[in-house]
């Protein structure tokens, strides 16, 4: 891809991002579609107890098998039924999440079903949000072609990118030594999806995550407290300002 060809689809992407951002009300009803990286930590559940903290209300649901891409859940494999659950129309937001390598390994794939599951949904009418995720542990220089494979695809798409990967480059170049990456160097830990959930949060209600609570709690079937995520004040505060600094970075 060309540097000017790549710039233009940048501008492009943040005036999407900037209409997206600017718009009145936070979705009620998320689906997000994807796999490990979504479901590591409970994801979904981090967004929706965050809205919640600040008397929103944001139902998050989810899709997902280890491992799996766009494909799979397209056709279905791995138990998946997303497919059927985004005819059902239920959603007015869908978060989809592709294989960490697909924007490297699977291009093609990428915006092939990422074309086609889009498809879907913009006939039931909900938003479409894109899953930037972040580069390997070992790799950081990743996720310069994660950024602009999905800003590529969100112009296809005309959907809106969360800056996910951009805001984990940014928290570790500010502060090395943290903890965001699973033993693994690629899944994220309670304070990787803690982060990733300010952004998807900043994202979704067009607010400041700056104030969110470091501990996200609910209540079990039997109406016992469950925590769901448990960080530091300051890890939490630090994890809030960063997703502030990049969103804001993406819709200046």
């Amino acid at each position: 891809m060309s540097e000017k060809r790549y710039l233009l689809i940048v501008i492009i992407n943040l005036l999407i991002f900037n209409h997206a951002i600017s718009q009145s009300d936070p979705p009620s009803k998320v689906l997000f579609v994807g796999n490990s990286y979504t479901y590591f930590w409970n994801l979904p559940q981090n967004v929706a107890l965050m809205a919640e903290a600040e008397d929103l209300n944001i139902i998050t649901m989810q899709s997902t098998a280890g491992g799996s891409h766009w494909g799979h859940h397209w056709r279905g494999e791995r138990d998946l039924l997303t497919k059927e659950i985004l005819n059902k129309g239920a959603y007015d937001a869908v978060v989809l999440q592709n294989h960490s390598m697909s924007a490297f390994n699977r291009v093609d794939s990428l915006m092939y079903f990422g074309q086609a599951i889009a498809e879907i949904i913009n006939n039931k009418g909900a938003k479409i949000y894109l899953y930037e995720t972040w580069s390997r542990e070992w790799d950081p220089y990743m996720i310069e072609t994660i950024k602009m494979v999905y800003n590529e695809l969100a112009v296809k798409l005309n959907a809106q990118v969360v800056p996910v990967g951009q805001t984990w480059q940014r928290a570790i170049q500010l502060r090395p030594d943290i903890s965001l990456y699973d033993e693994d160097g690629s899944h994220p830990s309670s304070l990787g999806t803690y982060l990733t959930a300010c952004v998807f949060y900043g994202v979704f209600t067009g607010k400041s995550p700056v104030g969110l609570p470091n501990r996200l709690s609910t209540k079990d079937a039997n109406g016992e407290k469950l925590y769901i995520n448990i960080q530091s004040s300051e890890s939490a505060l630090f994890c809030q300002k960063v997703a502030e600094e990049i969103i804001n970075k993406n819709i200046d």
